[in-house]
């Protein structure tokens, strides 16, 4: 005789909490698995099979459980669904896999070793983005614990230190050259190989502090490629692995960087409430830095995500004060130390759309897509993008053809899942348009990039600055 399941009462009772139907939870979790680059198509039907006791396959249990969080207000684990029928480990091994043990060294190193391997990446690449309070400005307390012994009388000396942040200056170079998905697995394979076993040999105080500089860069940039590629859930983990070696190397400034980089995430996640909290966070942060490019760097995200819960006042604040630190910055080129005149355009240009300024929000967008040197293409491609979809919207369907030009010509140097999205949402809004020669043109250049990836060499050009824009 068949065991008769029982009634999912845990979900129910969320559900109730929640104010929320079946067919809108089947609707959010579809929402949020497509933002995650996975594809789901349920309905209320399937909710009521998981009421009546089935259980969906991972990874729908945590997007349910981060689905109801964000309803309910608190924390709710995949555990307090119901759905699963033993404890998740969420697509990961253990605390030092997930580059969340008490020692920020080892499972950074860890995490990274294990994305590196192709047998075991695939692990990390089932796990599902949460809203997770990030980690504090201070070290947990714990000595971080020695990876192992380097070899006898081994020590890091400077050659180390400006190899190790030449290959980081590279590695940013070809994530903003091509997109987050080329060369991924090498810049894993490098912070866990050879910037882990720089970490496992003494070094004079003054070094040290420079190797975990670079280290936080490095796990910074690791996240910056793994969202750039699409893997939600893995660019947070780097993230807040980031945010770990800060706090070991007591840097605010990699801190504040990250912390406006988890804010960006979480707006495209569609994390408001979260991500305005990460941006209070990373402008707390940047106050204890003496640097006016990081402040406007923290305030303008601030500003956007203000622009976007309706805080119009403050916006109006944060984005002029933004504004005035960048007018008095001193320049100094290179990753993680200055923000580019065009980011903070590309930025202002999506709050005063927001705020209904149209006409200015259009000069600072063209500004952003027109001053972006060689190097920073894949900015550039999304500037291009993002204007033209915004005139489109508008109706101004010339121009908008012209930016959708210029943008596929850069998305066949891409390796990037954001540049796929990008492609297919320029599809969409030109269908409408047609019947329009110039739209009806981009639309065949679309379609034939759309059906399939383009092999295309480019010669690498310099560092691009800062990590987002």
């Amino acid at each position: 005789m068949p065991r008769r399941r029982k009634r999912n009462t845990l979900l129910a009772e969320l559900l109730a909490e929640g104010d929320l139907s079946a067919a809108q939870l089947a609707r959010d979790v579809d929402r949020l698995a497509a933002a995650q680059g996975v594809s789901l198509r349920y309905d209320r039907t399937a909710v009521a099979h998981w009421l009546s006791g089935s259980r969906p396959k991972d990874p729908v249990p945590e997007l349910v459980a981060e689905v109801l969080t964000r309803r309910t207000g608190r924390p709710v684990s995949a555990e307090e669904t119901g759905l699963t029928e033993h404890a998740t480990d969420n697509g990961w091994g253990d605390d030092t896999e997930r580059g969340q043990s008490s020692d920020p060294i080892r499972s950074l190193v860890t995490l990274a070793r294990t994305d590196a391997d192709p047998a075991r990446r695939s692990r990390l690449l089932r796990a599902v983005f949460r809203e997770a309070a990030p980690p504090g400005p201070e070290p947990a307390g714990c000595p971080p614990v020695a990876l192992g012994r380097g070899p006898h009388g081994a020590r890091v000396g400077e050659a180390d230190v400006e190899r190790a942040r030449y290959m980081l200056n590279q590695f940013v170079g070809n994530w903003d050259l091509f997109g987050g998905g080329h060369a991924r697995a090498s810049a894993a394979s490098y912070l866990g190989e050879d910037i882990g076993r720089l970490l496992t040999k003494p070094a004079a105080p003054a070094l040290r502090k420079e190797l975990l500089s670079v280290t936080g860069h490095l796990a910074h940039t690791m996240g910056d490629m793994a969202a750039d590629a699409g893997h939600q859930a893995l660019a947070q983990r780097y993230y807040q692995a980031a945010l770990r070696t800060a706090a070991e190397n007591r840097d605010r400034r990699t801190r504040a960087i990250t912390l406006r980089a988890l804010s960006v995430q979480a707006v495209r996640m569609g994390a408001l409430r979260y991500a305005v909290d990460l941006a209070d966070e990373a402008v707390t942060a940047a106050e204890a830095e003496d640097s006016d490019d990081l402040r406007a760097f923290v305030l303008v995200q601030r500003a956007h995500v203000g622009a976007l819960s309706g805080e119009s006042r403050s916006v109006y604040r944060d984005m002029e004060t933004a504004e005035a630190c960048l007018e008095r910055s001193d320049f100094h080129p290179g990753p993680f130390t200055c923000y580019p005149r065009a980011g903070m355009a590309y930025r202002k240009g999506q709050v005063l759309l927001r705020l209904g300024d149209t006409q200015a929000a259009l000069d600072a967008l063209r500004y952003a897509a027109h001053d972006r040197p060689s190097h920073e293409r894949r900015r550039r491609a999304f500037s291009r993008a993002h204007l033209a979809l915004v005139l489109l919207d508008l109706g101004r369907v010339d121009e908008a053809c012209v930016y959708g030009r210029l943008f596929t010509e850069e998305y066949v140097f891409l390796r990037s899942h954001r540049s796929v999205v990008l492609l297919r949402e320029l599809q969409a809004r030109l269908v409408r348009y047609r019947r329009v020669p110039e739209a009806a043109v981009l639309l065949n250049r679309i379609a034939r990039l759309a059906a399939g990836p383009s092999a295309v060499r480019s010669r690498a050009g310099a560092v691009a600055p800062w990590t987002e824009q």
